[in-house]
């Protein structure tokens, strides 16, 4: 199946997208431009290997917020494909 017929979730929060960088199952992380500087390297240093991730660094941790629909500013927002199970 084509990865861009599936349905794709946005999750916020460091401890989603450890989880989901360890599984595999990240496609997208989107990390605040306003975030701090040691916390956005934290997050590229766990990149580091990984093939077939985009990063965004484009938005605000507000505009990350609305994104995922929460009413606290966040830093990182982890994208997930929804595969059917197999």
């Amino acid at each position: 199946m084509n990865d861009s017929s599936c349905p794709r979730r946005r999750i916020a929060g460091y401890n989603q997208f450890a989880k989901l960088i360890k599984k595999g199952n990240a496609v997208k992380v989107y990390i605040a431009r306003d975030a701090d500087p040691y916390f956005s390297d934290n997050i590229l240093r766990e990149l580091t290997g990984k093939k077939g991730i985009e990063v965004v660094t484009k938005y605000s941790s507000a505009r990350l917020a609305e994104m995922v629909n929460v009413d606290v500013p966040t830093a990182v927002v982890t994208e997930v494909i929804d595969r059917e199970e197999e």
